[in-house]
């Protein structure tokens, strides 16, 4: 797998130490500057990193800076849940801190607001900033659709700003509204082997610089893609989803 290392601002290949196991934590935004919205597409582009690592048949210990306050702790934790983000395994009161990490970390993912630019060990993946409709409050109070909002983020390349409207988000609630539907039918069809060339742009995407927004282009074209069995969708659209995390089979078997 490969990223672009903020250090260097040059592609990097993201190291698999002893063992097999990748150490990734999250650099979030410092006491008293807390951005709540920041620090959660922090942990959601290490939480798609963690989703493709474990993919490939890598362990992967995640965890992140905590020196907020409990409230703003828990609301990120309450939001990240939301989100269908794994819960980090440890915190640290610093990023260059690796003691509960047991070894150094690999990857370090800095969300907008991380005060430490330069870790003393491991790649450096900058996240940019997120502005979400109604802020971090409104995905814990329920007013947003939590994995619309996280289409809606994984539409946007990690290292641009993403800056949802309220209509972006609706959108996003369409298509994973859609999705789920054409999943649920494709379901019945009889099974198929993943359509190869939708597979192949899946894994080029996946292993460089965590291309989402490229996954779901994928997933659009080969929707629209004529002659693909449905059986072939269907297994195609559930592998990416172990990736997206959008609960795309959720409505099988419902009527």
């Amino acid at each position: 797998m490969r990223i672009t290392d903020a250090r260097t601002l040059t592609p990097a290949e993201i190291p698999r130490t002893s063992g097999g196991l990748l150490r990734v934590c999250v650099d979030t935004s410092p006491t008293g500057q807390f951005d709540g919205t920041g620090d959660l597409r922090g942990l959601l582009i290490a939480d798609v990193l963690f989703r493709i690592a474990e993919l490939d048949g890598v362990q992967v210990v995640t965890g992140y800076v905590d020196t907020r306050p409990p409230e703003n702790a828990e609301a990120l934790r309450g939001a990240a849940d939301l989100l269908g983000i794994h819960p980090p395994s440890v915190t640290t009161p610093d990023a260059r801190y690796w003691a509960p990490f047991g070894a150094p970390v690999d990857v370090h993912v800095l969300a907008p607001g991380a005060r430490n630019r330069r870790p003393g060990h491991g790649l450096m993946v900058a996240v940019a900033s997120a502005q979400l409709p109604g802020g971090l409050d409104a995905v814990t109070a329920g007013e947003q659709d939590p994995l619309a909002l996280r289409l809606a983020l994984l539409g946007h390349g990690h290292t641009r700003p993403a800056r949802l409207g309220p209509q972006e988000v609706t959108r996003a609630r369409a298509l994973l509204d859609h999705w789920r539907h054409q999943v649920a039918v494709w379901a019945d069809a009889p099974s198929r082997p993943m359509h190869a060339g939708t597979a192949r742009r899946l894994d080029r995407a996946f292993h460089h610089d965590l291309d989402t927004p490229a996954v779901l282009d994928a997933l659009r074209h080969l929707e629209a893609e004529p002659g693909v069995p449905d059986g072939s969708r269907f297994e195609t659209f559930v592998y990416a989803d172990r990736v997206l995390a959008l609960e795309l089979p959720r409505e099988i078997g419902r009527s």
